[in-house]
C-alpha cells in the first residue's frame, strides 16, 4: 500500500526530530574548548627593592600591554633556584596598560639546582576567553642569581655557626669622649668538620670602624668549636641630622665571609629595635646631635 502524502510528511519530521535530538545529545557530549594561551603583550618582571630583601620577598611585576583589560585568577612562579613555586591566589584586574607588584615569600633555595630558565603561570580571562599559560619573565638586576647565591652562602654558614648581634651597644663615657664596641656572638655547631672565614665586616651609611671604614677580620670559624665574642670597635660614619633620620640600612652590618664548600660573599645581620636605639642614641652623644628621634 502507498503511503499518502500526510503519511510521508509526517515520517519526514519524525526522521528530523530524532537527527535534531541526536545532534543536540552530540553536542552535549563534545569536549569543552582549552583555554588559550597568555594573550600577547602580558608580561612579567621579576625585581626586588631594599626592604623586599629585608622581608624575604621576591616582587613580580605584571603588566598588561595587550588591548583589553584582563582579570588575573593567580600565578606561580617556578625557578630553579628555589625549592618549591611561589605561588599567588588572589585575584587581580588590570586596565590596558597598567601594571602590578605582587609580593610573594621566598621559598629555601635550591642549592647546585640545574639551568632551567623561570617560569610565570598565569590563570585568568580576557573578555569571554579564559587563559592559562606561561610567560618567561625578565630579570634585568639578576635578582634570582643574587637570592641564591646569597641563600646558599647562608645555609653553608648556619652549618657551622649562628652569628648573633648582641642585644645592647656597649660603651665607656660620655659625649664626643664616648666610645662603642658591638660585641658580636659566633656560636659554632657543636659537631661537623665544615667551616668558614669571616673576611671582613664592611662599614655602613651610619657606622664605621675606629681605625677605618671596615672591619678586617680574618677570622676562621669551625664547628665544633668554642664560642668567640668579636668586638667590633665602632664610630659614626656621618655627623649630621640627616645620618639617622634619613637612615634605611645603616644598623645592618654586612659580613663578608668564603665558605670552606668554596662560596664567597655578602650576609647582612640586622640590628634588633634595642641595638638599633643604642646606636641612634650613640651617634647623636658622640656626633653632639642632641636628643635622637624618637621611632
Amino acid at each position: 500500500m502507498t503511503p499518502t502524502p500526510r503519511a510521508r510528511l509526517i515520517s519526514r519530521l519524525t526522521v528530523g526530530s530524532v537527527i535534531a535530538v541526536v545532534a543536540v545529545g552530540l553536542a552535549g557530549c563534545a569536549t569543552p574548548s582549552a583555554p588559550a594561551a597568555v594573550p600577547d603583550g602580558i608580561t612579567a618582571e621579576l625585581r626586588q627593592g631594599r626592604f623586599d630583601v629585608e622581608a624575604r620577598q621576591l616582587v613580580v611585576h605584571v603588566e598588561n600591554g595587550s588591548p583589553s583589560p584582563v582579570a588575573i585568577d593567580g600565578l606561580v612562579v617556578t625557578a630553579p633556584v628555589f625549592v618549591a613555586p611561589l605561588e599567588h591566589d588572589e585575584p587581580f584586574k588590570l586596565s590596558v596598560g597598567q601594571g602590578i607588584d605582587i609580593r610573594i615569600d621566598l621559598p629555601d633555595p635550591q642549592c647546585g639546582s640545574g639551568e632551567d630558565e623561570p617560569l610565570v603561570d598565569l590563570r585568568g580571562g580576557s573578555g569571554d576567553e579564559a587563559f592559562d599559560g606561561s610567560v618567561a619573565p625578565t630579570d634585568p638586576f639578576g635578582t634570582l642569581e643574587r637570592i641564591g647565591a646569597t641563600d646558599c652562602l647562608t645555609a653553608s654558614v648556619d652549618a657551622v655557626a649562628a652569628i648573633t648581634l648582641p642585644e645592647h651597644l656597649r660603651t665607656t663615657g660620655d659625649g664626643a669622649a664616648q666610645r662603642a664596641w658591638i660585641d658580636v656572638v659566633i656560636t659554632p655547631e657543636p659537631t661537623g668538620d665544615a667551616s668558614f672565614v669571616v673576611d671582613v665586616v664592611h662599614g655602613t651609611t651610619l657606622l664605621g670602624a675606629e681605625d677605618g671604614p671596615e672591619w678586617p677580620l680574618g677570622l676562621e670559624v669551625a664547628a665544633g668549636g668554642e664560642p668567640i665574642t668579636v668586638p667590633l670597635a665602632v664610630r659614626p660614619a656621618r655627623c649630621d641630622a640627616h645620618a639617622i633620620a634619613d637612615d634605611k640600612r645603616g644598623t645592618i652590618l654586612p659580613f663578608e665571609i668564603t665558605t670552606g664548600d668554596g662560596l664567597t660573599g655578602r650576609i647582612d645581620r640586622s640590628s634588633d629595635d634595642a641595638l638599633q636605639a643604642d646606636l641612634y642614641d650613640y651617634v647623636t652623644e658622640r656626633c653632639g646631635l642632641g636628643t635622637a628621634p624618637v621611632e
